[in-house]
């Protein structure tokens, strides 16, 4: 009786352990926070964030040049101003097609679908790929360089009216 009130007694201490570091650890995280923020340069507010309405006029072009995939639709429903943000890299995306510039996109499948097919500017994107940043109105599109797609928010947020792409019959 005398042993296994001694085993509960130290896994209890043990548990008080382990909850006290992992308190302490946690506290301390914030004044690192706090200290790597005054090293660095000064945290931006939110309402310090820039936001655009529309496309910065370097990458407007680049996204309303439109595809030959374009030709073939029209532009149907507003879908509403969607943050667009940009990336890149190669690979395979969630669907299984290989990643092309003015072609893939990611999306919160909640919202668009896998296979959605959108209007941004005069571009057709296809939904083919998820992130797991993008929530919500939000669509990363696909670039073939990183200072591309870096430039498409160098400047702060980005928003685009979202069409759904209508099929030409």
């Amino acid at each position: 009786m005398q042993k296994a009130r001694r085993i509960f007694m130290l896994k209890q201490i043990k548990k008080g352990i382990v909850f006290s570091l992992s308190s302490l650890m946690l506290l301390s995280s914030f004044s690192i926070v706090g200290r790597a923020e005054e090293v660095g340069a000064p945290p931006v507010a939110k309402e310090d964030v820039i936001e655009f309405t529309d496309i910065p006029e370097g990458l407007a072009n680049e996204i309303s040049q439109g595809t030959a995939e374009s030709a073939n639709y029209t532009k149907g429903a507003s879908l509403g101003k969607f943050q667009l943000v940009g990336y890149s890299g190669d690979g395979m995306t969630y669907s299984g097609a290989k990643t092309q510039a003015k072609h893939t996109i990611a999306a919160d499948l909640t919202v668009l679908p896998l296979g959605t097919k959108i209007f941004i500017g005069d571009t057709v994107y296809t939904v083919e790929d998820i992130g797991s940043g993008v929530k919500g109105k939000m669509v990363d599109i696909y670039f073939d360089t990183m200072a591309e797609a870096r430039a498409l928010t160098q400047k702060g947020r980005v928003y685009e009216e979202v069409f759904v792409a209508v099929p030409k019959q």
